[in-house]
């Protein structure tokens, strides 16, 4: 067939070019998975999780340049970005740039997942040039092929995010990448910038986890986009449905594992249909079909394209094990914050609540003793000021539930040697105990931030036999709850606090109304301190999402003038959850069913040759 003929059809409308491969179609002819980062090598099979085939043809689809993915972990999002990154090279390359947060994980990500791909694949390994020594076509964080290049790098290098033109961007856990690439800012604006010259066929991909609701990248994107949720068909009624939490059901039996702590077998574990009502099993219901529905249809005009997924649906997860994990989480905040994020796929919520402070006065209780029956150990929480010491000591259970015990002023300025006399007879003081025995507190933690730094190390470290740590707190988001600070050993021990985590693990407690694990308890005799003012400062702050120039910022506001309790009661439960303490010990010893340690000097305890020195705080 000549030319002119050829033309004379397409003009006829009788010729047609060739379809465009779908993402899907090229994975399932060229994937290849490997035992290096994959639990199933083999050939790919779009069929084993069918909802990765809508999100990954969307790559593809005419006028979609953005697609976003807000996904539990181990649904396969990253696959997802390997399969149009090795589509794109493969059939319509172009210059292309991948972030993770940072470099050293993008290295790893290199390393691990794309090299292997490029290598397992024959369609692109044929075509990324091969890596030779001083050749720099082919690095660990830069590939080459005919029409393109891929850059891997990391959200916090601002040199990278902002040089060449690209077309196609990856952004992989965009919740974790860092608010500023050093000064330069926002690292997805950066990126995005970049494909301002390939405004009519551009790509942006992004994938993450969610984290705090308010600050989160990724559910922001998502809400810009079609929103669009994987429904399972029930077999019963054949309505299709988002499978949530909240119509999970499951039976448990709770046991005590060899370390001593609850543990649960869970046995029965359905998926409760929301329209008929009706039980589907985790084998019936992932065998059911699925579709994607969208909630903000009217996004596909502006080309913005948005998944969201949680565990459930991947086939790659066991519900017996993810109501496992939602049960050993309990009510303690990190670790539920964690199961929202990871395993269902949703942005975690801090409720403070106007009144709680007002709730938390009214249910003030009386303590059968000094020391109320449930406690196991005592801790204290120090806070600083230039005339004063405040304090809180607090009782606490092995499940995180505590018991305020004693709250006070000390007057005077922390390198007032009346001051340390103070303490000291806090720390030497015996707490009652109903059944007639004694506690003493066990680990202390005292701000020394202020204008007496200097005198609170020097104190402390004279004191370190008696449990009791400076400390100076470390605002912003992820940073750890507790860590020790480099000195040498004449200094002694300090400790990094975490403190905006703290206050988050406070406010939710506080708004716990079931008595067990995490509720917080108050005495209700006035020696003990607990008066409205008390409370007023417990709940003074709360968390607020400041966004600038797009981004968002978690950030804690003080809305009364008086801070010091909800201080005090960071440091005393950082006290508490730092320290690995021996709940089996403390509780037999309480029951009268072992002999108590005491608490010794640092000379005894060298005169008897003890490496370590353990204290239970409890005399008979």
């Amino acid at each position: 067939m000549n030319a002119l003929s050829e033309l004379a059809r397409y003009t006829l409308g009788m010729f047609r070019p060739p379809a465009v491969q779908t993402v899907s179609e090229w994975a399932d002819k060229n994937r290849f998975l490997v035992s290096e980062s994959s639990a199933e090598p083999g050939v790919w099979r779009t069929d084993r999780a069918p909802y990765q085939r809508e999100i990954m043809d969307s790559f593809t689809q005419p006028g979609i340049w953005q697609i976003v993915i807000m996904a539990s972990a181990q649904v396969g999002k990253s696959e997802i970005e390997l399969n149009m990154m090795g589509c794109a090279i493969d059939n319509d390359p172009g210059p292309m740039l991948y972030i993770q947060p940072t470099d050293k994980v993008a290295e790893d990500y290199s390393k691990r997942r794309i090299q292997p791909m490029i290598n397992a694949c024959p369609s692109l390994r044929d075509k990324v040039f091969k890596s030779r020594s001083r050749d720099a076509a082919n690095t660990i964080t830069m590939k080459t092929f005919p029409g393109g290049s891929l850059a891997i790098i990391g959200a916090n290098s601002p040199a990278d995010l902002s040089s060449k033109p690209v077309r196609y961007i990856f952004m992989d856990e965009t919740d974790r990448f860092p608010a500023s690439a050093g000064a330069e800012g926002d690292p997805q604006e950066l990126a995005e910038r970049r494909t301002e010259t390939y405004r009519h066929n551009r790509k942006i991909v992004k994938t993450s986890t969610p984290t705090i609701k308010g600050k989160s990248k990724i559910e922001k994107d998502y809400m810009n986009g079609t929103q669009e949720e994987w429904h399972t068909e029930c077999p019963h009624c054949h309505t299709f449905s988002f499978i949530r939490f909240a119509d999970i059901h499951f039976e448990k039996e709770n046991y005590t594992n060899a370390s001593g702590d609850e543990d649960y077998h869970v046995q029965v574990v359905t998926w409760r249909c929301p329209t008929c009502k009706r039980d589907i099993g985790e084998f019936e219901a992932k065998r059911q079909p699925g579709k994607w529905v969208q909630k903000n249809p009217q996004a596909i005009e502006n080309g913005i394209r948005s998944f969201r997924l949680n565990a459930f649906m991947s086939p790659w997860s066991d519900w017996k094990d993810i109501v496992w994990k939602f049960l050993k989480a309990g009510k303690d905040p990190e670790k539920l914050k964690t199961f929202y994020n990871t395993i269902l796929g949703e942005s975690w919520e801090v409720h403070t609540g106007s009144g709680l402070d007002e709730k938390l006065y009214k249910r003030r209780e009386h303590y059968d003793a000094e020391v109320p029956t449930g406690v196991l150990l005592l801790t204290m929480g120090i806070d600083t000021q230039d005339n004063r010491l405040e304090y809180e000591v607090v009782g606490w259970d092995r499940d995180g539930q505590s018991w305020g015990i004693s709250r006070g002023v000390i007057p005077g300025r922390a390198d007032a040697p009346g001051v340390w006399e103070e303490v000291d007879a806090l720390l030497d003081k015996e707490w009652q105990m109903k059944n007639g025995m004694k506690m003493r507190i066990l680990a202390t933690f005292i701000d020394s931030g202020g204008h007496h730094t200097t005198s609170i190390y020097k104190e402390c470290a004279k004191r370190q036999t008696r449990r009791i740590w400076p400390i100076k707190g470390e605002k912003g988001e992820g940073k750890p709850e507790c860590r020790p600070m480099k000195r040498g050993k004449a200094e002694g021990a300090a400790f990094m606090l975490g403190v905006d985590a703290g206050k988050e693990g406070i406010m939710y407690e506080a708004g716990i109304d079931d008595k067990g694990p995490h509720y917080m308890h108050f005495p209700i005799n006035y020696q003990a301190g607990y008066d409205m003012e008390y409370f007023k400062g417990l709940i003074s702050e709360r968390m607020e999402i400041h966004r600038k120039n797009g981004r968002g910022t978690v950030v804690w506001e003080q809305f009364y003038e008086r801070n010091e309790p909800l201080d005090c009661r960071n440091y005393a439960r950082a006290a508490y959850r730092y320290f690995h303490w021996r709940f089996d010990d403390l509780e037999r010893t309480i029951h009268g069913e072992a002999e108590p340690v005491k608490v010794i000097t640092q000379k005894e305890a060298t005169k008897r040759k003890q490496r370590h020195i353990v204290s239970r705080g409890i005399q008979v």
